[in-house]
């Protein structure tokens, strides 16, 4: 019986000694870098008016990739400093990671920098070419390598984050409805010695200050403040580094030097990082849910097919390749008709959460209205990526289609689809809430 009583009390003093604080606080992190350059002689994605090919390269272009484990929950997320990407190469990516990582596809995620100076990765209707060499020696390889090296790297980390606020993007539409995102959303993974193995940033603004004349490969913005985080953590903190919902923002200047470009990254990494040295190490909360949602096509009929293409004709005016690109779109849009195409697009939108913020993805360029239309239907403070598991234009707020302009009314001429519906993206934002939801609660379950 005493035998019986000392063994109850060795087991209860035990059980309610604490738990190590450093070890209950943390999840594994991995996190590394490819370099997916290439050579100059590709054609580069971004411009219409833009000569080809590239000539020369002013920065490098990385795939970036972060591993977190706290199982259950797995996520992988490859960033790639790309213009876009097409959906062919997201599945073939994410078939090979999922398949050799043990995971469901959905819990990899990929989104792009959107510089418009890398070279093209996307099958567009006119402009540039499809750089398929680059894309299956060099750019597919690079986020695989990214992604597994990653996995390798793994190590415990705690999780922290923060929130800057710069005044830098400038809305470029200039209608009535003007919207800047000006929020600067950051989490950081640290080690314990203190050290930060990745940052992840986010900043609304088009990685587009080289413009078209440029014909030189850059990372743009998003890669000088990836430089940037290096430089005021250490050298072998990895970045990633979001363009949020950028539909609509520019950056301030156009045809900038190394030195104007870097300043913009270090005023971005300058807004939270001492906020990100200083925080106290929260729960490693994180989780990544995703659905298929449909997005409504305007489906024209014949008349509103060939009243399209006229207007295109007028708009681009004299320019060589719009007679061919032209007759390919009407020719798609008429045949996908005929054939029974479906009045909707199906878009992989994630929603993933990490600590106390929460990223919503999506394969658009959203107007920088998303972010106020997800705050009406959800209390979750959330930050809208775009370009991220595909890529299929402009998706314009509601005003927008009476205001005009090139975002709502000729984008799909490039990527041969159709005009979204007005008021999808309110709806996307509605129905992006219970995701955001589910992935809430599934970070706090553990």
């Amino acid at each position: 019986m005493k035998q019986l009583v000392f063994f109850f009390l060795t087991s209860v003093l035990l059980l309610s000694v604490p738990v190590n604080a450093a070890e209950a606080e943390t999840l594994l992190v991995g996190a590394a870098s490819a370099d997916v350059t290439g050579e100059p002689g590709t054609e580069m994605f971004g411009f219409f008016h833009r000569e080809h090919p590239s000539i020369g390269i002013q920065s490098r272009l990385f795939a970036r990739a972060v591993y977190l484990e706290n199982k259950p929950e797995t996520l992988v997320w490859i960033v790639v400093d790309s213009g876009a990407i097409g959906e062919e190469i997201n599945v073939r990516v994410k078939t090979a990671l999922a398949k050799e990582f043990g995971v469901e596809p959905w819990r990899i995620v990929i989104s792009v920098t959107h510089t418009h100076s890398a070279p093209t990765a996307v099958r567009i209707n006119i402009g540039c070419k499809y750089a398929e060499e680059y894309v299956e020696s060099i750019l597919i390889p690079g986020m695989l390598k990214a992604a597994r090296d990653a996995k390798a790297s793994i190590e415990a980390c705690s999780m922290v984050s923060a929130t800057g606020e710069v005044e830098l993007g400038v809305e470029r539409r200039g209608k009535p409805t003007k919207h800047v995102e000006k929020r600067v959303p950051a989490v950081g993974f640290k080690r314990a010695d203190g050290t930060f193995k990745t940052v992840i940033l986010g900043y609304t603004m088009h990685p587009v200050s080289l413009a078209s004349k440029s014909r030189v490969i850059a990372a743009e913005w998003p890669g000088a403040a990836a430089d940037a985080i290096r430089n005021t953590f250490t050298k072998e903190t990895e970045a990633l580094v979001f363009q949020g919902a950028c539909g609509n923002i520019n950056t301030p200047e156009w045809y900038v030097d190394d030195e104007k470009m870097y300043s913009w990254g270090k005023l971005l990494v300058d807004s939270v990082a001492e906020q990100l040295k200083k925080a106290e190490p929260q729960k490693p909360h994180f989780a990544v849910c995703a659905r298929r949602i449909a997005i409504l096509y305007d489906y024209p009929d014949d008349k509103k097919i060939s009243e399209f293409v006229e207007s295109v004709r007028k708009q681009l005016g004299d320019h060589p390749k719009v007679p061919e690109a032209c007759e390919k779109w009407e020719r798609w849009a008429t045949q996908y008709r005929n054939n029974g195409g479906a009045d909707f697009l199906d878009a992989e939108i994630a929603a993933v959460v990490l600590g106390d913020r929460t990223f919503v993805t999506g394969p658009f360029e959203t107007l920088s209205w998303m972010n106020p239309e997800l705050a009406k239907h959800t209390p979750i403070d959330c930050f809208a990526v775009g370009y991220t598991n595909g890529c299929y234009g402009y998706l314009s707020h509601d005003a927008a289609y009476d205001e005009g302009g090139y975002e709502p009314n000729m984008v799909q001429f490039y990527y041969l689809n159709f005009r979204f519906k007005r008021g999808e993206l309110e709806r996307l934002a509605a129905n992006s809430a219970p995701l955001v939801q589910q992935a809430f609660d599934a970070s706090r379950q553990r």
